[in-house]
């Protein structure tokens, strides 16, 4: 019971350090890693425990703000087609193609770019399996629960 507080403790402290301004030059990555290095000695219940949390938040939070991000869009969407239809609004479509164009290879060129190293997210999966599973697990709970 003891070490269950402790872990509860832990993610609190966490939870109000890092959602205060902070310090800004630190950056989230190497918030996530202090946080994944103060985890990965514990036993491999605690990680499980800690994965499962974390994954149940995120897989809540996802789907709510999910919920409301396609509701906003959908319904954006919705009234710019009735204004398109009724005439408050014209679409110059030549003008649109030709920017996307351009911006679609700009956006393919800034994504090879900013790709992920896929060694070091597997590295961490193996090294980490029981906070990868519970947190797997916890994700699909978290949306489960929304």
């Amino acid at each position: 019971m003891a070490k269950l507080d402790d872990l509860l403790e832990d993610a609190q402290t966490l939870l109000a350090r890092y959602t205060g301004s902070g310090d800004e030059e630190e950056s989230r990555r190497d918030r996530i890693l202090s946080y994944v290095t103060k985890i990965s000695p514990k036993t491999p219940g605690g990680q499980a425990a800690a994965g499962g949390v974390a994954g149940c938040l995120s897989g809540y939070l996802l789907m709510k703000i999910g919920k409301t991000a396609a509701f906003s869009i959908g319904t954006a969407l919705l009234g710019m087609q009735l204004a398109h239809y009724y005439g408050y609004v014209k679409v110059d479509w030549t003008r649109i193609h030709k920017d996307l164009g351009h911006r679609g290879t700009e956006f393919i060129r800034r994504s090879r770019a900013a790709d992920l190293d896929q060694k070091s997210i597997i590295d961490f999966v193996v090294q980490n399996v029981p906070l990868t599973g519970g947190f797997a697990g916890g994700f699909l709970i978290g949306v489960a629960f929304s």
